[in-house]
């Protein structure tokens, strides 16, 4: 992991994006990526081509017990199967096989598309994403529809092979594109319910989690939550990027003054998720969007480290819509690309 401490590049608010796509081709899905994020390209997830590019089931490709019904649209663990699964998936983890972790065509369509494309001339990143380990193992269950975060040694072996997951995209980007910064988000939408009577989740153990995920991460690290969460939590982690829903929920983010300051003072950086990842996107202002992004940035300083501006945050800053937008209709997701391209270069200008 590397922070903006001269190791990597500063974002200086490009563009990046959380992932899905509402398309049903790859290959447009991956033009529409490209040509709204030419400095930190991505690959698109398409989840409305195929049940299998599902945010969970994505990751769930060569997991130890895992079971992927794609007819039935079902995925669970068969712990019937797990003592001998886990065996062999841990023979392959301990070899270092990566092989092991792939993310195939079936799963992701648009993967290798988008490699065969990199590097993009201005890009400076390259980001993939993963589905985080709490949010996996509060959503997938057993054939009896038990969580399989509940189910300890099955769900540290799920903890390495979403670890190895990302660690496996980051061996592609170099392969790919040497030059570029990879970044690799977990996405943990289900930590708004993190201290919630709806789970039982100690938070040391989402700390310990994440930190093994971005451990395995040669490259910049973030997680995103679109929601409220205890951001004072995620703060802990090794994070490098934390990426907040700018759109509706920066209040609680603010909160967490302290954290925050602390986090800046290690060399964090932030993912503005700006533009609303609904029909609000339509009659979106960028000029007001920005003016809010300053404005908040303006407050982050204040409790920042000493000496903290507003160029310094911005400096840091990567800005996006909200959330993915794998379900919105087609000309919705494209305005809120849109959005935030504009957004991206109001504050660039002012960054100057």
């Amino acid at each position: 992991m590397c922070m903006v401490d001269g190791k990597s590049p500063a974002p200086r608010c490009a563009t990046l994006a959380i992932g899905t796509l509402p398309h049903r081709d790859a290959a447009a899905a991956v033009d529409f990526m490209m040509k709204h994020h030419p400095e930190c390209p991505s690959w698109p997830q398409l989840p409305q081509a195929d049940f299998r590019e599902g945010m969970y089931v994505q990751y769930a490709e060569g997991m130890p017990a895992a079971v992927v019904d794609a007819g039935q649209r079902r995925i669970f663990f068969d712990t019937e199967r797990a003592p001998e699964e886990l065996a062999d998936f841990y023979q392959s983890y301990f070899a270092g096989d990566m092989e092991r972790c792939r993310i195939s065509a079936a799963y992701a369509r648009a993967f290798e598309p988008a490699m065969e494309r990199m590097p993009l001339p201005a890009a400076r990143f390259i980001k993939g994403q993963v589905t985080g380990p709490a949010s996996f193992g509060l959503t997938v269950t057993d054939e009896h529809n038990k969580p399989v975060l509940y189910h300890d040694d099955l769900f540290e072996a799920v903890v390495k092979a979403l670890a190895c997951k990302g660690r496996w995209q980051v061996e592609r980007f170099r392969e790919a594109a040497p030059d570029l910064v990879p970044v690799v988000f977990f996405d943990e939408p289900y930590l708004t319910q993190v201290g919630s009577a709806l789970i039982s989740l100690p938070p040391e153990q989402v700390v310990a989690n994440l930190d093994e995920c971005f451990d395995a991460i040669d490259g910049l690290t973030g997680i995103h939550v679109c929601g409220g969460t205890d951001w004072g939590l995620l703060t802990a982690t090794r994070a490098d990027i934390l990426h907040f829903d700018a759109a509706d929920h920066w209040r609680e983010f603010l909160l967490y003054r302290k954290e925050l300051a602390a986090f800046m003072e290690r060399g964090g950086m932030f993912g503005w998720g700006i533009v609303p990842t609904d029909d609000r996107a339509r009659e979106g202002d960028a000029a007001a969007l920005a003016e809010k992004i300053v404005r908040l940035a303006e407050k982050m300083a204040g409790f920042g480290p000493a000496g903290t501006g507003v160029e310094d945050i911005l400096n840091r800053s990567f800005i996006s819509e909200a959330c993915g937008t794998g379900t919105l209709a087609m000309d919705l997701a494209e305005k809120c690309f849109l959005l935030a391209d504009d957004v991206s270069a109001i504050l660039k200008k002012q960054l100057g």
